[in-house]
């Protein structure tokens, strides 16, 4: 449910890496040409050779990025009015370095890429503030959050732009579509109904029986924040070199 928050920054991963997005471009980043007509397996190797140097963040000894072990998220809100609503916050994410990239499609004319991110197993815990009221059900709570979501799938498609800055020729993200899948997913909120033990249980039980509520409520708002969040991200990182730098021929 949670930690969909990471296929996009995977995503934003394989899309930085394609050439190397920086001028000064470190030897642990294979650059794949934008002539080459394997185009697409190239990219797949070149983020399947930096797997574990994403874990750590640590791509080079001058460049670095946010880990993806563990991932630290923003916090997250669901509101259905009087019958749901829910805040998790202080969310780390444990398994998306274990991330694997299929079907890509790359159009680098039209500068169109469009792919598959598939993640089979993450693990979170975090803080959480929860109220539930259905028929004769009331659950409420707050408290430390953990949990686990198996089979998590996205397909993201980014649609990118050349524009003119002193004289050179750079690149930007435009549109930055996502869509997810969660297969399923377990929740254990502590101290739910105050730390009532027995309730607690019944009401950790509700929240697992009915998860598909959970994941179905949150999917669409995240998908949204994130498109928005990561395309904001993409650019900063990409107007750092010009456009034959990040797609060299």
């Amino acid at each position: 449910m949670l930690p969909t928050t990471n296929l996009v920054w995977i995503a934003l991963t394989a899309i930085v890496y394609l050439g190397g997005s920086f001028a000064a471009l470190p030897s642990s980043i294979k650059v794949c040409s934008r002539n080459d007509p394997e185009l697409s397996r190239c990219v797949i190797e070149a983020v399947n050779d930096l797997r574990p140097r994403l874990a750590t963040g640590k791509i080079s000894d001058q460049f670095q990025i946010p880990p993806l072990e563990p991932l630290a998220l923003a916090t997250v809100n669901m509101d259905r009015g009087a019958e749901l609503k829910a805040t998790f916050s202080e969310l780390l994410v444990s398994g998306p370095s274990k991330f694997k990239i299929d079907n890509l499609k790359v159009n680098i004319e039209k500068l169109i890429f469009d792919f598959n991110i598939f993640l089979p197993k993450l693990s979170f815990k975090g803080k959480y503030d929860l109220k539930i009221k259905l028929l004769l059900l009331n659950i409420a709570g707050v408290g430390d959050l953990s949990g686990v979501i198996e089979n998590n799938q996205a397909r993201v498609k980014l649609l990118c732009e050349k524009y003119a800055k002193d004289g050179k020729e750079y690149v930007r993200v435009k549109k930055l579509v996502v869509r997810i899948q969660i297969e399923k997913g377990r929740f254990d909120m502590k101290d739910l109904f105050r730390g009532d033990p027995v309730l607690s249980q019944a009401g950790n039980q509700f929240i697992n029986e009915n998860s598909r509520l959970f994941l179905d409520e949150l999917t669409p708002g995240l998908e949204r924040s994130l498109s928005d969040t990561f395309k904001a991200t993409a650019n900063e990182i990409m107007q750092q070199a010009t456009f034959d730098e990040i797609f060299p021929a």
